[in-house]
Protein backbone atom coordinates (compact mmCIF):
# COMPACT_ATOMS: atom_id res chain seq x y z
CA UNK A 1 0.00 0.00 0.00
CA UNK A 2 2.74 2.52 0.77
CA UNK A 3 5.25 4.28 -1.27
CA UNK A 4 8.31 4.92 0.20
CA UNK A 5 8.56 7.59 2.66
CA UNK A 6 10.76 10.64 1.95
CA UNK A 7 11.49 11.46 5.80
CA UNK A 8 12.21 9.13 8.43
CA UNK A 9 8.39 8.34 9.35
CA UNK A 10 6.91 9.36 12.37
CA UNK A 11 6.12 5.65 13.35
CA UNK A 12 7.48 2.11 12.30
CA UNK A 13 6.27 1.40 9.06
CA UNK A 14 4.32 -1.73 10.06
CA UNK A 15 2.33 0.25 12.58
CA UNK A 16 1.87 3.05 10.08
CA UNK A 17 0.55 1.05 7.62
CA UNK A 18 -1.56 -0.80 10.28
CA UNK A 19 -3.29 2.40 10.86
CA UNK A 20 -4.08 3.56 7.44
CA UNK A 21 -5.19 -0.30 6.96
CA UNK A 22 -7.82 -0.51 9.96
CA UNK A 23 -8.93 3.20 8.74
CA UNK A 24 -10.04 1.17 5.29
CA UNK A 25 -11.32 -1.58 7.55
CA UNK A 26 -13.22 0.93 9.26
CA UNK A 27 -14.52 2.58 6.37
CA UNK A 28 -16.12 -0.43 5.02
CA UNK A 29 -17.78 -1.88 7.61
CA UNK A 30 -18.84 1.53 9.82
CA UNK A 31 -20.97 3.42 7.39
CA UNK A 32 -18.43 5.35 5.77
CA UNK A 33 -21.24 7.80 5.01
CA UNK A 34 -21.73 8.17 8.18
CA UNK A 35 -18.14 9.20 8.94
CA UNK A 36 -18.38 11.86 6.30
CA UNK A 37 -22.04 13.61 7.05
CA UNK A 38 -22.46 12.88 10.68
CA UNK A 39 -19.34 12.40 12.44
CA UNK A 40 -17.56 15.17 14.28
CA UNK A 41 -14.48 15.88 16.35
CA UNK A 42 -15.57 16.14 19.66
CA UNK A 43 -13.83 18.55 21.69
CA UNK A 44 -13.32 18.13 25.95
CA UNK A 45 -15.83 21.43 26.09
CA UNK A 46 -19.22 22.74 26.72
CA UNK A 47 -20.05 23.13 23.48
CA UNK A 48 -20.51 19.30 23.21
CA UNK A 49 -20.86 18.10 27.12
CA UNK A 50 -23.29 20.33 28.68
CA UNK A 51 -25.85 18.44 30.80
CA UNK A 52 -25.97 18.78 34.62
CA UNK A 53 -27.37 17.32 37.43
CA UNK A 54 -27.04 17.31 41.10
CA UNK A 55 -27.47 13.32 41.16
CA UNK A 56 -23.86 11.81 40.27
CA UNK A 57 -25.81 8.68 38.03
CA UNK A 58 -28.01 11.19 36.28
CA UNK A 59 -25.36 12.63 35.01
CA UNK A 60 -23.52 9.61 34.03
CA UNK A 61 -26.52 8.41 32.46
CA UNK A 62 -26.95 12.13 30.64
CA UNK A 63 -23.17 11.71 29.39
CA UNK A 64 -23.37 7.85 28.01
CA UNK A 65 -26.50 9.25 25.34
CA UNK A 66 -24.64 12.51 24.74
CA UNK A 67 -21.44 10.23 23.43
CA UNK A 68 -23.78 7.39 22.28
CA UNK A 69 -25.44 10.36 20.06
CA UNK A 70 -21.74 11.18 18.98
CA UNK A 71 -20.73 8.20 18.02
CA UNK A 72 -24.29 7.44 16.42
CA UNK A 73 -25.20 4.20 18.69
CA UNK A 74 -28.28 5.95 19.36
CA UNK A 75 -30.19 2.40 18.57
CA UNK A 76 -27.95 0.53 20.78
CA UNK A 77 -29.54 -0.42 24.11
CA UNK A 78 -27.58 0.03 27.10
CA UNK A 79 -27.62 0.14 30.77
CA UNK A 80 -25.16 2.57 32.72
CA UNK A 81 -24.21 0.12 35.45
CA UNK A 82 -21.62 1.92 38.26
CA UNK A 83 -19.05 -0.64 39.86
CA UNK A 84 -16.98 -0.68 42.87
CA UNK A 85 -14.65 -3.17 44.48
CA UNK A 86 -16.93 -5.87 45.35
CA UNK A 87 -18.41 -6.41 42.19
CA UNK A 88 -18.58 -10.13 40.21
CA UNK A 89 -17.20 -8.64 36.47
CA UNK A 90 -19.78 -8.19 34.34
CA UNK A 91 -20.88 -10.81 31.26
CA UNK A 92 -21.83 -9.56 28.01
CA UNK A 93 -24.69 -10.57 26.21
CA UNK A 94 -24.29 -12.08 23.14
CA UNK A 95 -25.82 -9.51 20.42
CA UNK A 96 -26.86 -9.52 17.16
CA UNK A 97 -27.02 -6.55 14.51
CA UNK A 98 -29.40 -7.10 11.40
CA UNK A 99 -28.55 -4.36 9.30
CA UNK A 100 -26.70 -1.00 9.87
CA UNK A 101 -24.28 -0.94 13.14
CA UNK A 102 -25.31 2.49 13.44
CA UNK A 103 -28.07 4.95 12.76
CA UNK A 104 -30.96 5.51 13.27
CA UNK A 105 -31.75 2.50 11.07
CA UNK A 106 -29.36 0.51 13.27
CA UNK A 107 -31.28 -2.85 14.54
CA UNK A 108 -29.27 -4.54 17.34
CA UNK A 109 -30.91 -7.69 19.02
CA UNK A 110 -29.55 -8.31 22.69
CA UNK A 111 -30.24 -11.69 24.24
CA UNK A 112 -32.84 -12.62 25.45
CA UNK A 113 -33.99 -8.75 25.58
CA UNK A 114 -31.08 -7.64 27.74
CA UNK A 115 -29.12 -4.36 27.65
CA UNK A 116 -25.59 -3.70 26.84
CA UNK A 117 -23.78 -2.97 30.36
CA UNK A 118 -21.69 -0.31 30.33
CA UNK A 119 -20.12 0.08 33.58
CA UNK A 120 -18.10 2.89 34.88
CA UNK A 121 -16.41 4.15 37.72
CA UNK A 122 -18.57 7.07 39.68
CA UNK A 123 -15.31 8.34 41.27
CA UNK A 124 -14.46 9.35 38.05
CA UNK A 125 -17.21 12.04 37.77
CA UNK A 126 -14.29 14.08 39.28
CA UNK A 127 -12.14 13.08 36.04
CA UNK A 128 -14.91 14.17 33.58
CA UNK A 129 -12.59 13.50 30.14
CA UNK A 130 -11.31 10.11 31.50
CA UNK A 131 -15.35 9.11 31.95
CA UNK A 132 -15.83 10.32 28.44
CA UNK A 133 -12.69 8.26 27.02
CA UNK A 134 -13.69 5.07 28.87
CA UNK A 135 -17.38 4.97 27.45
CA UNK A 136 -16.35 6.06 23.92
CA UNK A 137 -14.40 2.46 24.42
CA UNK A 138 -16.60 0.52 25.94
CA UNK A 139 -19.09 1.66 23.37
CA UNK A 140 -16.66 1.01 20.35
CA UNK A 141 -15.60 -2.67 22.00
CA UNK A 142 -18.47 -4.25 20.78
CA UNK A 143 -18.08 -2.98 17.27
CA UNK A 144 -15.04 -4.23 16.99
CA UNK A 145 -16.38 -7.92 18.16
CA UNK A 146 -19.11 -8.40 16.21
CA UNK A 147 -17.56 -7.33 12.37
CA UNK A 148 -17.49 -10.26 10.71
CA UNK A 149 -13.95 -8.84 8.69
CA UNK A 150 -11.11 -9.13 11.13
CA UNK A 151 -9.23 -5.79 11.93
CA UNK A 152 -5.73 -6.06 9.97
CA UNK A 153 -3.73 -8.56 11.10
CA UNK A 154 -6.43 -10.72 12.53
CA UNK A 155 -8.37 -11.14 15.69
CA UNK A 156 -5.67 -10.34 18.36
CA UNK A 157 -5.71 -6.75 17.78
CA UNK A 158 -9.82 -6.25 17.91
CA UNK A 159 -8.41 -4.92 21.17
CA UNK A 160 -6.34 -2.17 18.82
CA UNK A 161 -9.32 -1.49 16.58
CA UNK A 162 -11.35 -0.49 19.61
CA UNK A 163 -9.41 2.06 20.27
CA UNK A 164 -8.97 2.91 16.76
CA UNK A 165 -12.99 2.59 16.45
CA UNK A 166 -13.81 5.33 19.38
CA UNK A 167 -11.18 7.60 17.81
CA UNK A 168 -12.84 7.37 14.18
CA UNK A 169 -16.47 7.68 15.59
CA UNK A 170 -14.96 10.95 16.75
CA UNK A 171 -13.40 10.82 20.26
CA UNK A 172 -9.30 11.13 18.98
CA UNK A 173 -8.86 14.18 21.52
CA UNK A 174 -10.11 12.37 24.49
CA UNK A 175 -8.11 8.77 23.76
CA UNK A 176 -4.97 10.79 23.03
CA UNK A 177 -4.79 13.05 25.72
CA UNK A 178 -5.99 10.53 28.56
CA UNK A 179 -3.25 7.56 26.98
CA UNK A 180 -1.46 8.37 30.32
CA UNK A 181 -4.22 9.19 33.23
CA UNK A 182 -3.46 9.72 36.63
CA UNK A 183 -6.05 7.24 38.56
CA UNK A 184 -7.61 9.20 41.73
CA UNK A 185 -8.37 5.96 43.44
CA UNK A 186 -12.15 4.81 44.16
CA UNK A 187 -13.51 3.58 47.09
CA UNK A 188 -11.50 5.38 49.36
CA UNK A 189 -8.06 3.72 49.49
CA UNK A 190 -9.57 0.50 47.47
CA UNK A 191 -7.36 1.51 44.33
CA UNK A 192 -3.51 2.96 44.55
CA UNK A 193 -3.16 6.31 42.99
CA UNK A 194 -0.88 6.47 39.75
CA UNK A 195 -0.19 6.71 36.01
CA UNK A 196 -2.09 4.02 33.99
CA UNK A 197 -2.06 3.26 30.41
CA UNK A 198 -5.52 3.69 28.62
CA UNK A 199 -6.17 1.14 25.71
CA UNK A 200 -4.00 -0.66 23.96
CA UNK A 201 -2.65 1.89 20.94
CA UNK A 202 -0.06 4.09 22.60
CA UNK A 203 -0.14 7.78 23.35
CA UNK A 204 2.14 8.09 19.60
CA UNK A 205 -0.25 5.77 17.89
CA UNK A 206 -3.23 7.29 18.99
CA UNK A 207 -2.14 11.49 17.93
CA UNK A 208 -1.49 9.73 14.57
CA UNK A 209 -4.93 8.17 14.00
CA UNK A 210 -6.25 11.60 15.20
CA UNK A 211 -4.24 13.21 12.75
CA UNK A 212 -5.69 10.64 9.97
CA UNK A 213 -9.01 11.27 10.91
CA UNK A 214 -8.84 15.12 11.13
CA UNK A 215 -7.32 14.92 7.28
CA UNK A 216 -10.02 12.73 5.92
CA UNK A 217 -12.77 14.87 7.62
CA UNK A 218 -10.61 18.11 6.42
CA UNK A 219 -10.94 19.55 9.93
CA UNK A 220 -9.00 22.60 10.46
CA UNK A 221 -5.74 22.42 12.43
CA UNK A 222 -6.95 25.31 14.93
CA UNK A 223 -10.42 22.86 15.73
CA UNK A 224 -7.85 20.46 17.44
CA UNK A 225 -4.84 21.75 18.25
CA UNK A 226 -5.86 23.76 21.08
CA UNK A 227 -7.47 20.79 22.48
CA UNK A 228 -4.38 18.55 22.95
CA UNK A 229 -2.16 18.49 25.78
CA UNK A 230 0.85 20.59 24.98
CA UNK A 231 3.09 17.53 25.19
CA UNK A 232 1.18 15.89 22.40
CA UNK A 233 1.12 18.67 19.80
CA UNK A 234 4.35 18.63 18.44
CA UNK A 235 3.84 14.81 17.51
CA UNK A 236 0.41 15.67 15.92
CA UNK A 237 1.67 18.54 13.72
CA UNK A 238 4.01 16.66 12.48
CA UNK A 239 1.65 13.60 12.16
CA UNK A 240 -0.61 16.27 10.36
CA UNK A 241 2.11 16.57 7.42
CA UNK A 242 3.49 12.96 7.06
CA UNK A 243 -1.06 12.48 6.60
CA UNK A 244 -1.03 14.98 3.74
CA UNK A 245 2.20 13.91 2.13
CA UNK A 246 0.78 10.51 1.63
CA UNK A 247 -1.69 11.44 -1.04
CA UNK A 248 -1.81 8.39 -2.73
CA UNK A 249 -2.81 6.25 0.00
CA UNK A 250 -5.52 9.36 0.55
CA UNK A 251 -6.65 8.67 -2.17
CA UNK A 252 -7.10 4.94 -1.73
CA UNK A 253 -8.64 5.64 1.43
CA UNK A 254 -11.04 8.85 0.25
CA UNK A 255 -12.54 6.36 -3.02
CA UNK A 256 -13.45 3.44 -0.36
Amino acid sequence: MFSLFRNKPLLDEGTTEWLWESYAWALRNFDRDLFYTHTELITPTKTHFYDQSDDGHTLALLILERIKGYMALQKWPTQLIPINEEMAALVAPAIEINGPTRGDQALILVEDGQQLPIPYDPILLRQPDLLITIMAQNLASPLAQLTPESPPGGNENRGHATDLLAIFMGFGLFLTNNAFNYHIGSCGSCKPKGVQLLGELTEGQMAYALALFCVLKEIPDNQALPHLKSTVRPFFKRALKEVRGMKAELAQLQSL
